[in-house]
């Protein structure tokens, strides 16, 4: 920029002064980018009140001691929860402050596996549909067990498995009163409103209210046996580790159609969220609602997938990245990541508004529901396009701090960091600071402090030295 008039008379020869402003804020993108207002970095950020950037809320701790969680399922503020306690794999239910607890295995040491629960509304009258009700079970695979999902006291789990032979399921999903699982290389649908019963079509007996088993081979590239089922977009989706397939038809016979190569890790890598299926694989995290996947995680710049975990609530999807050590926070209508500083996480799951987050310490933490707490960024839009700036002068910052709130602003320059501007007032305000930073490895500046507080705007000034006769 050249200064002209007056303004150019006050400035020392072969300086030139201008100033940029970031007024919109974006997400974390750990990709090298410039100028387009994204974050570097962030730690505790919530950014579903962009264009504006906020701390995130800390988590509540709902329950403690369940230290080897093999599986959790959420809704309705109810919480199943199975894990191992000595020799012995048990379940709690909880509902509120009461607790309610069942025997899933007596003689369970070397049992390790992850459970799959689903929900199943059974109807207790298909074919008188005006008088029946729903009998709510909670269904526990590999197990093949049942339990009532509405117990209002300790309970005991019974055999699923009817007069029919009961395949091995491993993971399974419920769509349109049948359960959907599968094993190995095998899909299976139960037949119509009744999880126990499991007889195939025979010559004799062929009904589309029968179960129904398919082998068919999916792509030849595909490798090893399936690792999700999920429903989604009226659907039911198979994964292998790199391969999807959807299961077409309401009725028997059903048909399996391949999608393409895109895999799920593991049955707890995935979640429905907002009517669309996201899942991650080992090269990404995905959002499928019909057609073909769309990966959101690029800017991340993950190289290592393995052992997410993902969960819904509200508007937001949960990714903890075990490579990472923290759980990355998605947010649809802006299509940006946070970000929220929780490590050692096992397992992740939502009821579509709250996420619950078990570590391995035993602590089950319902996530962004405390008070505000600390809180770090550094935008990548500290340099605005500008290379090496050779000096610059100022810098303003509109927030709005809460009561208690803080917030600290620290230049950037080579391998050290000095604080520059801090506010501690309630209140909108415009933070200023002069600055006299001369060197050429500016890299930016970070916001940090705790609270709740709200970044809207950032101005900074700066002065570029010319070579003599030099046009700005």
């Amino acid at each position: 920029m050249k200064p002209n008039g007056l303004m150019a008379e006050i400035l020392p020869e072969g300086e030139r002064r201008s100033r940029v402003e970031q007024t919109l804020w974006r997400g974390l993108n750990r990709r090298r980018s410039f100028n387009s207002g994204a974050l570097s970095d962030c730690k505790n950020v919530d950014t579903t009140f962009l264009p504006a950037l906020r701390g995130a809320r800390e988590p509540v701790v709902s329950a403690t001691g369940y230290t080897d969680v093999l599986g959790a399922y959420a809704a309705e503020n109810m919480l199943f929860i199975i894990y191992k306690s000595g020799t012995r794999i048990l379940a709690d239910l909880r509902r509120g402050t009461s607790v309610f607890t069942g025997i899933l295995s007596e003689n369970a040491a070397e049992d390790n596996e992850m459970r799959c629960v689903v929900a199943f509304n059974r109807y207790s009258t298909p074919l008188d549909p005006l008088s029946g009700t729903y009998e709510k079970q909670l269904l526990v695979f590999p197990d093949c067990k049942c339990c009532q999902a509405d117990c209002t006291a300790d309970f005991t789990f019974a055999d699923l498995a009817g007069e029919s032979d009961m395949p091995r399921i491993r993971y399974a999903t419920v769509y349109l009163s049948r359960v959907f699982g599968v094993d190995g290389d095998r899909v299976y649908a139960s037949a119509f409103n009744d999880p126990s019963d499991w007889e195939l079509d025979t010559s004799e007996d062929i009904s589309a209210q029968n179960a129904w088993a398919t082998t068919s081979q999916s792509d030849t590239r595909a490798i090893g046996g399936f690792t999700a089922v999920a429903c989604c977009d009226g659907c039911a989706v198979c994964f292998r580790g790199d391969y999807m397939q959807q299961i077409y038809n309401n009725k028997n016979p059903f048909r399996l159609v391949d999608i393409g190569s895109w895999g799920c890790l593991d049955n707890a890598a995935h979640c429905v969220w907002n009517n669309t299926l996201a899942f991650a694989s080992s090269n990404g995290i995905w959002l499928y609602s019909g057609g073909y996947p769309k990966c959101i995680s690029d800017p991340l710049a993950i190289s290592d997938f393995t052992g997410t975990r993902l969960a819904a609530g509200r508007d937001l999807l949960y990714a903890y990245v075990p490579s990472e050590g923290r759980i990355f926070v998605y947010e649809n209508t802006g299509e940006s990541w946070g970000e929220r500083a929780l490590s050692d996480v096992s397992l992740l799951t939502g009821d579509g508004e709250s996420v619950y987050a078990f570590c391995k310490d035993g602590r089950v933490l319902k996530l962004d529901e405390g008070d505000y707490g600390s809180f770090s960024l550094t935008s990548d839009s500290m340099t605005l396009g500008v290379v090496n700036p050779n000096k610059l002068t100022g810098i303003a910052v509109t927030a709005q701090l809460g009561e208690g709130a803080a917030l600290e602003i620290e230049a950037l320059i080579g391998d050290q960091s000095v604080t520059v501007a801090s506010s501690c007032s309630p209140g909108l305000q415009v933070i200023r600071s002069a600055l006299n930073v001369t060197r050429s490895d500016f890299a930016g500046f970070r916001f940090s402090g705790y609270g709740k507080v709200d970044l809207f705007g950032l101005s900074i000034s700066y002065a570029k030295t010319e070579h003599a006769g030099g046009a700005g």
